[in-house]
């Protein structure tokens, strides 16, 4: 036999919102139908009971109801044919304007409004007669359909204890169609204060729009209507009266009363998510149990507050006295016509009229077994060993049933994990015991770390030592840069002064080699020419041997003409003259001859020496142009290299301005390398004193050391962000000063 059925559901989930607080899970009566296994909870709707309560315990409005108020308004804008039936809970949701609701709604195109408190004077009259008719050992009393829906699923041996009539909404509903044929074809829409009306609707086939008060109250102040604008407009037909109070805890014993007084002797009124549930629960074990009496009514609604502070009104932070005043005030006023002790034929008459609405079988209800849709399975006790083990559970002492998973009971979360609807890591206990160890490892840890902190303190200390000494090298190198660099400077300022002179004794050096190659040639010419003198000389000694041939022959011719002019005589005298004057002239050149040849020879002799001397010199010249022309030819190697030695000079200079660049900033880093030295030294201080007091805190389990910290820490914080901000405006103050 299949027990199972999907169920409407009546609750949406916006997974944006949830996060995971389990307070809807704390807040579920059957627990099971919340799933809790992954990130976000969501919900199985064939298990859910619909009783809203996971909406209302929701602080971050992730939970919201599911209803029809989108569709019944955008059918009465095309056209549709609506009637509408109210919930007495109206009076509650808008005090005193529950009337001009009716108008309201008349002016979207809603042709009738019908009071379901009416529908609870018939239920009221549908219950007393079962009784009567079948002095039934216990009735259910189902006005709420959560309760319904709850029997049905969780408890099924309840069900022949439900009242075998239907709730309030439905009798008037019925009465519509039976006794007001002008409205029978139109669609029904129920104007209610429970998101879990829709299952009633849905179950019967009765009722087509579940359209809560909270939605239409949304709607009305989100289009800012002022529902003072339109006419209070009554229910169709006749008035109810105490089952007014129907939506209130004990409406119905109050109703009930007037029909059979004293009748609240026998009847059991429980209400609220966290009592009826565990009721019905004890009941159902009990029901078999001759030793206990039940009563005869159980008057049970799912909200604690009655259907005044349903789901649906949006009403759950008021008080009870805020919510029933007003219904209270309306009860009041319809007693005062009908109270049976004024006007009792008055009273009669009503009565009268009730009964002409009810009809035999008209109103009876069947219900469903869905016990098929509760496909939870529970862990034998191995199984549930099992799981008490992987929740770090090893003995009874573990099993705290602290609540904080919202199952109520440590066996109640293995269930669910055992069904995988919530994971080990949403146990409480099993948290604490990975924290505990976390807390041992995190004392290890931290005393490691301090351990390690200290020696890096200690290191801390030696780097400090050495980055003095550093210190003062650097200081010691960068003088040394600097003198370096300006002798450095002034060698090449030199090198260059050097270079440009060289440059210009180039040009010397090229004329002393240009001289030198002219005095050689000027050389060789002198030479050439004295060869030439002495070949000339050559041919005068010989012209003097023929003048000196000469004269000897002349004298020797004088001689000769002597002895002839003597041969004469007398006639020779004058020749004799002659020949002596020729023989003195002989004489004189051959003397003179003597004296040119001896000239000859010295200027000949003096020729060859000064020859020999020109071809010595001339070698010399030779000798001293080679030298020249190899000095030269040094000096121009001499030249080049200082040339580029003047031309690399440049890149020596930069380089030393690099160098002394580096040095700068090699200080610069090492001030700042210092500074940094300090402040590393200064939190690795504060993080060992900050690791003594985590350890103390975690072995004395004492936050507020560990918050003292965290003030400190923060307070220093500020400090230093208000100090740079002083910096920083003294800086800009600085900077727009006028200048002189």
């Amino acid at each position: 036999m299949n027990n199972s059925g999907d169920i409407a559901p009546v609750i949406s989930i916006e997974e944006g919102k949830c996060i995971n607080c389990y307070a809807c899970i704390t807040a579920c009566p059957v627990k099971f139908c919340m799933d809790g296994s992954h990130d976000r909870l969501g919900v199985n709707h064939n298990m859910c009971i619909g009783c809203g309560n996971c909406i209302t315990s929701c602080s971050h409005h992730a939970r919201k109801p599911i209803d029809d108020t989108q569709k019944f308004f955008s059918d009465l804008k095309n056209g549709e044919k609506i009637t509408a039936v109210v919930a007495p809970a109206v009076a509650s949701v808008f005090p005193d304007m529950y009337l001009k609701l009716n108008g309201w709604l008349k002016s979207l195109g809603v042709t009738a409004a019908f009071d379901v408190s009416y529908g609870a004077e018939l239920t009221v009259i549908s219950y007393l007669n079962y009784i009567k008719a079948k002095s039934p050992k216990m009735v259910i009393a189902q006005p709420c359909p959560a309760i319904v829906s709850y029997i049905e699923i969780y408890h099924p041996e309840l069900i022949p204890h439900l009242a075998p009539a239907d709730s309030p909404m439905l009798h008037t509903v019925k009465m519509i169609r039976e006794y007001y044929p002008e409205y029978r074809g139109q669609k029904i829409a129920i104007i209610s204060p429970c998101i879990a009306k829709k299952r009633e609707f849905s179950e019967t086939g009765l009722g087509d729009y579940n359209v809560t008060m909270l939605a239409l109250k949304e709607y009305i102040e989100r289009e800012k209507i002022n529902l003072n604008e339109f006419p209070a407009v009554e229910y169709i037909g006749a008035s109810a009266e105490r089952a007014v109070l129907f939506s209130s805890p004990g409406g119905l014993l109050d109703t009930a009363e007037r029909f059979v007084p004293g009748i609240r002797r026998n009847t059991r009124k429980i209400e609220g998510v966290h009592t009826i549930y565990h009721y019905l629960t004890q009941v159902s074990k009990k029901l078999n149990d001759p030793s206990v009496e039940f009563p005869l009514l159980i008057d049970c609604l799912n909200c604690e507050m009655g259907c005044n502070g349903g789901p649906g009104t949006g009403n759950s932070k008021l008080t009870m006295d805020e919510l029933e005043s007003p219904v209270r005030k309306r009860s009041a006023e319809l007693e005062r016509k009908l109270n049976p002790k004024n006007n009792e034929k008055l009273y009669k008459k009503y009565n009268k009229v009730l009964n002409n609405y009810w009809k035999k079988g008209l109103y009876d209800r069947t219900y469903k077994d869905l016990s098929g849709n509760n496909n939870i399975k529970h862990p034998n006790e191995t199984e549930l060993k099992e799981i008490y083990k992987q929740m770090r559970k090893l003995s009874d002492a573990d099993i705290y049933d602290c609540t904080s998973c919202g199952y109520g009971s440590c066996k109640s979360m293995a269930t669910a994990i055992y069904n995988n609807l919530n994971k080990i890591g949403n146990c409480a206990h099993y948290n604490l015991s990975l924290l505990d160890e976390e807390r041992k490892t995190t004392v290890y840890i931290t005393r490691e770390l301090k351990g390690h902190i200290n020696r890096a303190l200690e290191v801390i200390e030696s780097i400090n030592s050495m980055v003095g000494k550093l210190n003062v090298t650097i200081h010691e190198q960068s003088d040394s840069v600097n003198s370096s660099s300006a002798v450095t400077e002034e060698m090449v300022n030199s090198l260059k002064s050097t270079s440009d002179l060289s440059r210009k004794k180039r040009d010397v050096i090229k004329e002393l080699i240009e001289n030198a190659a002219s005095g050689q040639d000027a050389m060789k010419e002198t030479i050439q020419a004295v060869q030439s003198i002495a070949q000339s000389i050559d041919g005068i000694g010989s012209a003097i041997k023929i003048i000196s041939v000469i004269a000897s022959n002349t004298n020797l011719l004088s001689m000769n003409a002597a002895i002839e002019s003597a041969h004469a005589g007398e006639a020779g005298k004058g020749f004799a003259v002659v020949a002596d004057e020729i023989r003195r002239l002989s004489e004189s050149t051959r003397e003179n001859s003597r004296n040119i040849s001896q000239t000859l020879s010295n200027i000949i002799s003096g020729i060859t020496t000064t020859s020999k001397r020109s071809t010595d010199a001339g070698t010399i010249v030779n000798n001293m142009s080679e030298e020249i022309n190899n000095f030269a030819a040094t000096m121009s190697e001499i030249i080049d290299t200082l040339g580029e030695l003047s031309a690399k000079s440049s890149d020596i200079t930069g380089s030393l301005d690099n160098l002394k660049g580096h040095s700068s900033a090699v200080k610069t880093d090492y001030e700042q390398m210092q500074s940094m030295t300090d402040k590393l030294r200064y939190d690795i201080n504060f993080l060992a004193a900050m690791s003594a007091d985590i350890i103390r805190a975690i072995e004395q389990n004492d936050n507020t050391i560990i918050s003292n910290m965290i003030n400190t820490e923060e307070k220093k914080e500020a400090e230093e962000a208000n100090a740079s901000t002083s910096v920083s405006v003294e800086a800009e103050a600085s900077e727009s000063a006028p200048t002189s």
